[in-house]
């Protein structure tokens, strides 16, 4: 008898699947397992939400009605013994600045020579403070694309580093003016202030 050799030639081979998979369905399939088991050592909770909610609501409820009964030398006592946040923003700035609201450096509508500015005036514009230097960086950046030359100062307040970008000293109140109206109708916020 001949044996038929053309089938055995073309009969493809069976393929197997890549490690990973099987690594990846075996992890899935344990943790699966895992979790299983851990919804099931779960004990079980006696109050479902609804009633775990109205005892809290009695709870805060009796909690009002105490604080009504109370005299009223108790609830100023309790009154003092809180604590006020505290806002340091002022401690902050150092002495040696003065911020100037934004109507005083407006130049006159008025030219008049007898209303000269004083010459030992110096002022700057503080367009924001960082504790990251990045953000600094990038601020002092911007400004440059606009033409306002500016310097980055550290200073150093309850342990925490602060980056102020701040423009260089002018002594005109319309060069102030001037390049305080560019950074606004550039979405920057600045704040002028006056050296002593």
């Amino acid at each position: 008898m001949t044996a038929d050799y053309k089938s055995r030639g073309t009969r493809k081979q069976k393929q197997s699947l890549p490690g990973y998979v099987w690594l990846l369905s075996g992890l899935a399939i344990g943790l699966f397992v895992a979790f299983i088991v851990y919804l099931d050592r779960q004990p079980e909770n006696p109050t479902d939400f609804g009633t775990a909610v109205q005892a809290e609501i009695s709870k805060l409820k009796q909690q009002a009605q105490k604080e009504k009964r109370k005299p009223a030398s108790e609830k100023a006592a309790d009154s003092e013994t809180k604590k006020e946040p505290k806002f340091n923003f002022y401690t902050l700035l150092p002495d040696l600045e003065v911020i100037i609201p934004e109507s005083e450096t407006r130049p006159p509508q008025v030219k008049d020579k007898d209303r000269a500015e004083t010459p030992d005036k110096r002022y700057l514009l503080q367009l924001g403070s960082f504790q990251n230097l990045s953000d600094a960086e990038k601020l002092k950046a911007s400004v440059a694309l606009l033409g306002i030359e500016t310097s980055i100062e550290h200073v150093r307040l309850k342990n925490q580093t602060w980056h102020r970008v701040r423009t260089r000293p002018y002594t005109s109140k319309k060069q102030l003016y001037r390049n305080q109206k560019q950074l606004q109708q550039n979405n920057i916020n600045a704040i002028a202030m006056e050296l002593k």
